[in-house]
């Protein structure tokens, strides 16, 4: 193994996403059923194209990472690999929020 510290950390953190691949489908699913139907708005449809590109960058992230662990660029495989946190941290508030206040009736 070229770097057991950085594997390991490709591995959880990826591992991680993965699961959170059920509350994408959870969030898509409500972006449709939620989405205003206005013609004129490009808010919506742009906060619904951004969620639902997160398998699309997942895949893309993991693989880069990969291939930069490979070619012994740990630094560069950490920084693609932190990419789909910029989807995982919102989600994962979002479902706290939720927890927290919309279950507490």
């Amino acid at each position: 193994m070229k770097n057991k510290t950085a594997c390991l950390v490709l591995s959880i953190s990826q591992s991680i996403y993965a699961i959170f691949l059920l509350a994408w489908a959870i969030s898509v699913f409500f972006t449709i059923v939620l989405l205003p139907e206005d013609e004129y708005d490009t808010g919506a449809p742009g906060m619904f194209y951004t969620i639902l590109s997160y398998p699309l960058v997942l895949l893309t992230s993991a693989l880069g990472s990969w291939y930069c662990y490979h070619k012994l660029k740990f630094k560069t495989s950490y920084a693609l690999n932190a990419i789909p946190l910029l989807w995982v941290i919102p989600m994962g508030l979002f479902m706290i929020l939720l927890w927290k206040f919309g279950l507490s009736s």
